[in-house]
């Protein structure tokens, strides 16, 4: 019976991947067909002369720069995010502060406010200011919707640093941002970890800020370029599905790389602090 079970379970999963990994395999089994033989019947699960044709055209339709737009979008986000996180955390975690129940309140409410419901208020914000459509106002944007992630998962793993430590690192003649630096700070690098993980997949995956924040074709986040190249294109499956899956690789990788952390980051943050 147990026997039986295992095997029932197996094909569970099997069928869940399958159905989960599907529609992934099928956007690049048809990015390497060549375009005639995409609607080809009967359908074929694998090209039968593989070609990189579409891939070459999206470098020419310049969605490789769109590509690294989003790339340093999300570094220069997630930098400048745990850098305020940190610093917020430990803040809120060594010295006293008025109302601090409140402002981590704060934080945790802003959490729940889903991006497109502020949306309008700041893009007229970002227009009024002259940053909107610059190459500046993504990465402020989505630090600020990461930035409270951060102060919540590196308070929760500064509360777990007794204060000696630091008091002994000071006796030894370091300053506190010398001991924060060098005793603090590795031991919240699994808290660090969660935080850019976490950013960097909003960051990457994000749409509609990217479409309303940004007009010129050369800011264009990569998830924006695609659907204006199916749109110029008349659907041009072959080199759609191509971006598709040049778009899923890097989030998929980091998440591969550091899930882990980014779930010992929620789950610490659910329940310390």
């Amino acid at each position: 019976m147990k026997i039986l079970s295992r095997a029932s379970l197996l094909l569970v999963c099997l069928l869940a991947g399958l159905v989960a990994l599907g529609p992934i395999l099928w956007a690049a089994s048809t990015s390497f067909k060549a375009t005639n033989r995409i609607f080809a019947v009967p359908p074929e699960l694998l090209p039968q002369s593989p070609t990189i044709e579409h891939y070459a055209k999206l470098v020419a339709e310049g969605v490789n720069w769109a590509f690294l737009n989003s790339s340093a979008y999300a570094v220069v986000a997630v930098l400048a995010s745990l850098i305020l996180g940190a610093t917020a955390g430990y803040a809120l975690m060594r010295y006293p502060v008025a109302a601090k129940p409140a402002v981590l309140l704060v934080f945790l409410g802003t959490m729940a406010v889903p991006g497109f419901a502020v949306l309008l208020p700041t893009q007229m914000l970002a227009t009024s200011i002259g940053l909107h459509n610059t190459w500046a106002i993504l990465p402020i944007l989505y630090a600020g919707h990461i930035l409270p992630f951060a102060v919540w998962v590196t308070r929760s793993h500064f509360a777990t640093v007794p204060r000696e430590l630091e008091q002994a690192a000071e006796m030894d003649g370091y300053s506190r941002a010398e001991a924060v630096w060098k005793i603090v700070l590795p031991g919240a690098k699994p808290a660090l970890l969660a935080a850019a993980t976490f950013g960097f997949l909003h960051c990457w995956n994000d749409y509609v800020t990217g479409s309303t924040m940004v007009d010129s074709p050369e800011l264009r986040t990569l998830q924006v370029a695609l659907i204006f190249f199916q749109g110029f294109h008349g659907r041009d499956w072959g080199s759609l599905m191509a971006g598709v899956i040049i778009a899923t690789i890097p989030p998929v990788v980091v998440f591969l790389l550091f899930r882990k952390f980014l779930i010992g980051g929620f789950a610490d943050g659910s329940v310390k602090g």
